[in-house]
């Protein structure tokens, strides 16, 4: 590459990690059973909804900290708001969460490269704990800085958290790279002047995208691969 790259800054979820479907099932089961305790009468499937839309708006930030995260799914379920339960819930979250999710082939040895010649950054659309599935998964140290978008309040494509990114790693946007799997990130990063590599491992890869036929800068299968283009 010819051009003078200071930074790379990379998404998380079906980029550098994805989630374990078969554990994010017994999960569910087992959040179903606490709950069935007390008298839920939902579904696996219908809870997986629940907390899919629940881990939408936390990613937003529109939750402080677990307690309220774990009333709004109770709220939504008719269940009474019960501290003990809460708890519960909170307790089994901190056992189980990390567990699901895994890194892709090789993520810590293109990591370890990338660190010798440029800052990186991660920028993940995620809920609060993601943090904690970070150290869990001992990426953390990799990065300059940690850009999560439930502790900024905004999602990407929104232009805040890439600015953001920048302004914490002491980045401009002309010197920099985005790395995702996901288009409408990449379109995002593309209006404040990011470069963009779309990695093609992914199921949304053109999920919330505004223009399905975007052309990334550069574009790789794997994640394994970025290291032949960087």
């Amino acid at each position: 590459m010819t051009m003078v790259v200071k930074g790379i800054l990379i998404d998380l979820g079906d980029t550098l990690m994805f989630i374990d479907e078969k554990k994010n099932r017994k999960y569910v089961e087992g959040l179903l059973s606490i709950l069935n305790k007390y008298g839920s009468t939902c579904s696996v499937d219908d809870l997986a909804v629940h907390l899919g839309n629940l881990y939408y708006g936390s990613s937003k930030g529109e939750f402080k900290n677990y307690d309220e995260y774990w009333k709004s799914l109770l709220t939504k379920l008719k269940l009474p708001c019960e501290l003990h339960l809460v708890k519960e819930l909170e307790k089994f979250w901190v056992k189980n969460y990390a567990t699901l999710f895994k890194l892709y082939d090789r993520v810590v040895p293109v990591l370890v490269g990338l660190q010798r010649k440029y800052k990186l950054v991660l920028v993940s659309n995620c809920s609060l704990g993601m943090l904690e599935v970070v150290r869990a998964l001992g990426i953390d140290a990799f990065f300059e800085a940690i850009i999560l978008s439930y502790q900024v309040g905004v999602r990407k494509p929104d232009k805040r958290i890439y600015f953001e990114a920048l302004q914490k790693a002491t980045l401009q946007a002309h010197e920099c790279i985005f790395v995702a799997d996901e288009i409408s990130d990449l379109e995002g990063a593309r209006m404040v002047g990011l470069r963009t590599l779309l990695v093609r491992q992914g199921s949304h890869t053109t999920h919330e995208a505004t223009d399905p036929d975007f052309k990334p800068d550069f574009e790789c299968n794997r994640i394994s691969e970025i290291t032949t283009i960087l």
